[in-house]
């Protein structure tokens, strides 16, 4: 793969001042572009310009792309691919990307990919899902092909059962999943007493929790652990982690997209790559932090770290519960695996909350104690559901410890959906 690092920061911005104006003069075409900039000088004279534009959040690429269909479209006559930029949301919208667009899409994925370690040498079983409308499985292969690599088509189409014996037959040395089914893999091999030896994990769509990463490295205690890269279906590819990059910490991918960070912390992005269904000043519902001081790798893209997710932060009347606090808790039990679900319901004026959580052992799924000394373990570090419980109006607070795989899964990815809040639907 060929380096998509720029010498410095000025000729970065002079290729992304180029590549942006070159975007909004085509992006014009559509007419909800050609509205929303009607009264804004183009072409852009810097990169700090690009605050003039308004910035566009999902519920309007949702309004635009389906009610008004061909109003995000630059043109119609060209090959595309659609893809969902729905799931864990529960609210399905679409994005349109040319052939020429998904090639470099798949691209950047090859090069985030090999800066994390992934090589021609390795042989990679591909458990990501192939589901209706989802980038995952087109982008991964694609992307394991520009490497060269060895690949397992495995993909987590079939029962985890099913897959570990695949994975047991053909042996590889580097995984590439979504976290739940790393996960699931992982528990299933350990039930059965398999050994793997696996060296490379590389997680795909969500971001291992610190959780996650500490139960399977128990498992793969050899493996190192990288994310495939960071985008989103309606922008494209976003950042990258090299080696020395750890947890949610990643590169901007300088060629491919333009971060910036409102007042709240959260991203902004700019596709440098899509033309057909422009993505400019896209805000996509992600925290980050910036990161200081110079990469060890040499790389001169300036580097982020994820935060947490505003939906993953769950509001009462008093205060708050994040699923941090809640997956912090789990970890400290070790019958229980690092997947789980929160569901709060309306009860007259009051609300109801089950907490799924997933065993690591099926004798976890009957024990009384256990789900009591969780319960404990919540209400006591959480006093959104502890001291402060009748300030935020929560009637009842139930834990159930369910199978491995007990959490119903979307069907098109393998993910869960970690919060289903049914106060204000």
């Amino acid at each position: 793969m060929s380096d998509l690092n720029f010498s410095d920061p000025k000729s970065a911005e002079l290729y992304q001042l180029e590549k942006l104006n070159h975007i909004l003069s085509i992006a014009v075409q559509a007419p909800f572009y050609k509205r929303l900039y009607q009264n804004i000088e183009l072409p852009l004279k810097s990169l700090y310009e690009l605050k003039k534009l308004p910035v566009i959040d999902k519920q309007t690429l949702c309004t635009e792309g389906e009610t008004c269909k061909k109003n995000l479209y630059t043109s119609s006559g060209e090959g595309f691919y659609t893809f969902s930029t729905g799931g864990t949301s529960g609210r399905m919208s679409f994005a349109r990307y040319s052939l020429d667009e998904f090639h470099e899409v798949c691209f950047g994925a090859a090069y985030g990919l090999t800066a994390c370690g992934i090589t021609p040498n390795d042989l990679v079983a591909n458990c990501i899902r192939a589901g209706a409308f989802w980038t995952g499985f087109l982008t991964s292969y694609r992307a394991l092909e520009m490497i060269g690599c060895n690949i397992l088509p495995i993909t987590d189409n079939q029962p985890v059962e099913k897959t570990l014996e695949y994975l047991e037959l053909m042996r590889p040395n580097t995984l590439f999943g979504i976290s739940p089914t790393l996960v699931q893999i992982a528990q299933e091999a350990t039930r059965r007493g398999v050994n793997l030896d696996i060296e490379k994990v590389a997680f795909a769509s969500t971001p291992l929790t610190t959780e996650q990463e500490s139960y399977l490295s128990a498992v793969w205690p050899k493996a190192t652990f990288h994310s495939a890269g960071y985008g989103a279906a309606e922008v494209g590819p976003i950042g990258f982690q090299c080696e020395h990059c750890t947890g949610t910490e990643h590169h901007i991918a300088l060629s491919d997209c333009i971060v910036e960070q409102d007042d709240d912390g959260a991203i902004i992005a700019t596709s440098l790559i899509r033309v057909l269904q422009p993505a400019i000043r896209m805000k996509i519902g992600d925290n980050i932090e910036w990161m200081g001081g110079e990469c060890p790798c040499g790389r001169t893209s300036p580097r982020f770290k994820l935060l947490q997710r505003s939906d993953e932060i769950i509001e009462f009347e008093y205060d708050s519960m994040s699923l941090e606090q809640i997956g912090s808790c789990i970890g400290n039990f070790k019958e229980l695996a690092p997947v789980f679900q929160v569901r709060l319901d309306l009860n007259g004026k009051d609300t109801d909350i089950i907490i799924r959580i997933e065993a690591a052992d099926g004798d976890a799924v009957d024990d009384y104690q256990l789900t009591s000394r969780i319960y404990e373990c919540l209400c006591k570090d959480i006093p959104a559901v502890g001291t402060n419980r009748s300030k935020n109006n929560i009637r009842a607070f139930k834990i159930l410890v369910v199978p491995s795989g007990g959490i119903q899964r979307v069907e098109t990815t393998g993910k869960i959906r970690r919060v289903i809040d049914k106060r204000f639907m």
